[in-house]
């Protein structure tokens, strides 16, 4: 098996805070889609911010921020 594959499997995963957006703030860097007032949202440590339905996808393939892949 791939050295990269098995870091990245084992890596322990990002934990977030779930909130709800209190007002409008750019796009989800997975689905491109805006956030929007209302949307529950997902903060990562970085404090990076995407949907949770999205991140949640993300996190059941990769382990890390989609922005910051190497941390």
């Amino acid at each position: 098996m791939d050295l990269h594959l098995v870091m990245c499997l084992t890596k322990p995963r990002i934990t977030y805070n779930e909130d709800v957006l209190s007002k409008d703030t750019g796009e989800c860097a997975i689905c491109l889609e805006e956030l929007q007032q209302g949307d529950t949202i997902a903060r990562l440590p970085c404090l990076c911010i995407y949907h949770k339905g999205c991140i949640d996808e993300w996190f059941e393939v990769n382990r890390s921020c989609p922005e910051h892949p190497s941390d």
